[in-house]
């Protein structure tokens, strides 16, 4: 006897179609309106499981997190063996911008606090689980003898900015305007440089 399968929830439903339809789109198309249209749903049905929009984007907002977060966790299986800590710290810099670079509208989405339910339960736990991430990073980095005098959650925090700094800018056109020759691997190769202030070859 073969089991049925079982539907989709229609607010998972819902995160779906507007994940897709953020790729396709982009944030200017995001409204429950166009949501609904394309989820083949009435135009009151997302109210039914969302509070609002934003409710709604914060919710996609969380897929996005958990995505990044999951980049950040196969980034070390890339490594050669006996990779250390601050060889796993630049890869997890690496999964960020380029994760970033993949999905620019979600990336872009994801830290637009205008436009989302900051209290959402699921927004705040995978946007806590990704930057805890970040820190036990740092904190492995530091405890091979990286940076060993800051504060590790300070650490992680100006190491975030760095790597997101370069997404954003990359995302957008922005770094390739006034720097045309720029390949994405020598501004990320160089930005973990500077940021993990240690030679690239170092594999610690």
């Amino acid at each position: 006897m073969v089991a049925a399968l079982h539907p989709v929830s229609l607010d998972r439903r819902l995160v779906e179609v507007t994940l897709a339809l953020l790729a396709d789109e982009g944030l200017g198309a995001l409204s429950l309106r166009r949501i609904a249209r394309r989820a083949g749903v009435s135009h009151g049905a997302p109210l039914r499981h969302f509070h609002g929009l934003a409710d709604l984007l914060s919710a996609v907002a969380a897929r996005g997190f958990a995505l990044l977060s999951e980049a950040i966790e196969k980034s070390g299986a890339q490594l050669p063996p006996g990779a250390g800590p601050v060889a796993r710290l630049r890869a997890a810099g690496r999964a960020y911008v380029e994760t970033a670079i993949a999905n620019p509208d979600l990336f872009a989405l994801m830290f637009r606090p205008g436009d989302l339910d900051l209290t959402h339960p699921d927004y705040q736990r995978e946007s806590s689980a990704a930057f805890e991430q970040v820190v036990r990073h740092v904190r492995a980095a530091q405890d091979a003898g990286w940076q060993t005098g800051r504060d590790t959650r300070l650490l992680a925090g100006c190491v975030w900015s760095g790597v997101h700094g370069l997404a954003t800018l990359w995302a957008q056109g922005a770094f390739t305007g006034p720097i045309p020759g720029a390949s994405l691997e020598d501004a990320l190769s160089t930005t973990l440089e500077l940021v993990l202030d240690t030679k690239q070859g170092d594999d610690r």
